[in-house]
């Protein structure tokens, strides 16, 4: 898997997409404790720097382990990271795709909202999956009142499966939520 053996940065017309790294600890703590971005997640983020460090530290470990992929998500020509997108096969290691399905997940600073930007880091990491990777399936699960989420997988080609009633537990409130599963088929 040549890809493989190094991260695989992506450039769009906007955007770097690139490995996270120490430091961008700050930036990744500020993304993932802003309640409006973990309002409609399964937990309210970190609960420190010490602990977004941690999660950096096992996103690269996972990447050495070929069992994740996390991209920080920043305007081109700047450091700060804005958003990160994540890929990772839903059981063993990218070395078993196709076989089985990889699941997407993404997140983005409001400030940036409603800007495209989403859609474009997203449609970057599908055309990288799509050229390098080879899967035959893409998913995600999104909470049922994330209109805006749904819209940028709609738009980007998935389609609603259905609805996992009561599907995950949130960390923090320790309350079952359900969610809609979208999914990408490839040819």
């Amino acid at each position: 898997m040549s890809w493989y053996s190094q991260f695989p940065p992506l450039r769009t017309e906007r955007l770097l997409l690139r490995q996270v790294t120490s430091e961008d600890a700050e930036d990744l703590y500020a993304l993932s404790a802003d309640p409006l971005v973990t309002s409609l997640q399964d937990w309210h983020g970190p609960a420190s720097v010490n602990e977004t460090e941690a999660i950096i530290e096992g996103w690269r470990q996972g990447f050495a382990d070929k069992r994740v992929i996390a991209w920080g998500v920043t305007l081109l020509g700047r450091r700060p990271l804005i958003g990160t997108v994540t890929l990772m096969p839903m059981r063993g290691s990218f070395e078993d795709v196709p076989r089985f399905p990889l699941a997407l997940g993404y997140d983005l600073k409001p400030r940036f909202w409603n800007r495209g930007i989403a859609s474009e880091a997203v449609r970057a990491v599908l055309d990288f999956s799509r050229a390098r990777i080879g899967p035959h399936r893409i998913q995600a699960e999104v909470h049922p009142d994330n209109a805006a989420s749904l819209k940028v997988l709609t738009k980007l080609g998935f389609q609603e499966e259905g609805l996992l009633r009561h599907y995950l537990m949130h960390e923090a409130t320790r309350q079952f939520m359900d969610v809609l599963m979208l999914a990408l088929l490839f040819n």
